[in-house]
């Protein structure tokens, strides 16, 4: 994997990437829409941590561009995700606050996008 300037990790839409996943359709080229706050930087690495656990298939997901990994995931595992690798704490640091409020907010019976994106 050659790294990219920027790596980034959010939540966007399911709508372009579950064909893919699912093997519908063929990927496409560049990453899916962001549609929360970005997953702020913390002790460990969470854009190599969302990339090893879709390559060791803790994450259902594939590698969907060059420099693009996607996983379809529910609300409680994106909460899940965020406990593990920020841990839980009484006072989030205000990105991680805004992020949390956001995936509260989700519908729990919907997939989404979790994009871990190179660029």
């Amino acid at each position: 994997m050659r790294a990219g300037r920027f790596r980034d990790v959010y939540i966007a839409g399911p709508d372009l990437v579950a064909p893919v996943l699912r093997g519908v359709i063929a990927p496409v080229g560049g990453a899916p829409y962001r549609i929360s706050p970005f997953f702020p930087p913390s002790a460990r690495d969470i854009f190599a941590e969302v990339v090893e656990r879709i390559r060791r298939g803790a994450l259902t997901g594939r590698q969907t561009a060059t420099a693009c990994w996607c996983a379809l995931v529910s609300p409680v595992e994106i909460t899940a995700l965020l406990d593990d690798v920020y841990g839980a704490t009484e006072e989030d640091p205000p990105p991680l606050s805004a992020l949390r409020r956001f995936v509260a907010g989700l519908p729990d019976d919907c997939q989404f996008s979790l994009v871990a994106a190179a660029v």
